[in-house]
């Protein structure tokens, strides 16, 4: 089951206008990008996972939706570009992390355009 990838572009401008590279801050080593990665960019790609760590009995015997979620965000310097978000259940899977990744590099039309 495909679950909703929500989506927040926080600076319109960027749309169609990809940057000439990102820096990529993900800890896990799971995405994998066709944009130039250069620590010295501006542009950041964050990796985000957090996992729901959820001991309450009664929560866990209705059963969560969710064991917890990816967050991706583009940022430029502290300003927020674009962000997406996608809740997992069991464990994130390198598949779940490039699908999120994947999604906002459309929402900002950052595909093909090299």
């Amino acid at each position: 089951m495909d679950r909703e990838i929500y989506t927040e572009i926080s600076e319109p401008s960027y749309i169609a206008y990809p940057p000439q590279s990102l820096r990529i801050n993900d800890v896990g080593g799971m995405l994998k990008n066709n944009i130039k990665n250069d620590p010295e960019s501006p542009v950041s790609v964050e990796v985000y996972v957090h996992s729901a760590h959820c001991t309450n009995p009664q929560s866990r015997s209705l059963g969560a939706d969710f064991d917890g979620y990816i967050r991706i965000t583009i940022k430029e310097g502290n300003t927020s570009i674009a962000r997406a978000q996608m809740d997992y259940k069991s464990s994130p899977e390198r598949e779940n992390v490039q699908q999120v990744y994947e999604h906002l590099i459309q929402k900002l039309q950052w595909q093909n355009v090299y």
